[in-house]
């Protein structure tokens, strides 16, 4: 939003001004959603191919992908809520067999 005031040669004085910029202020607060932020952890992880549906699941359901590499294997660079780590940590423990490679970044 912007308030634009022009001088037309008549001074309106410090009510209209004022006025104006209440105007706007307002109406960029109404209009201003709502943002979540929160702290977040970032890990790499390297894994086979056949693996990708399931771990891909796990991460989606505590975080979020950030990079997806493909070569011989596949990594994911991936953000997690700091609150879920631990959660995290254990169902992934527990659905790969502590199988892949984990890196805390």
């Amino acid at each position: 939003m912007v308030v634009t005031r022009y001088f037309g040669g008549i001074k309106l004085g410090f009510g209209g001004l004022s006025r104006a910029y209440r105007e706007t202020a307002i109406s960029a607060i109404e209009e201003a959603g709502t943002v979540e932020v929160f702290e977040e952890v970032r890990f790499r992880i390297r894994f086979g191919y056949p693996e990708i549906q399931k771990l891909k699941n796990l991460i989606e359901k505590y975080g979020r992908v950030e990079e997806e590499k493909y070569s011989d294997a596949v990594e994911f660079i991936f953000l997690v809520k700091k609150s879920f780590e631990e959660q995290f940590l254990e169902k992934l423990a527990k659905l790969t067999r502590n199988e892949v490679e984990l890196e805390k970044l």
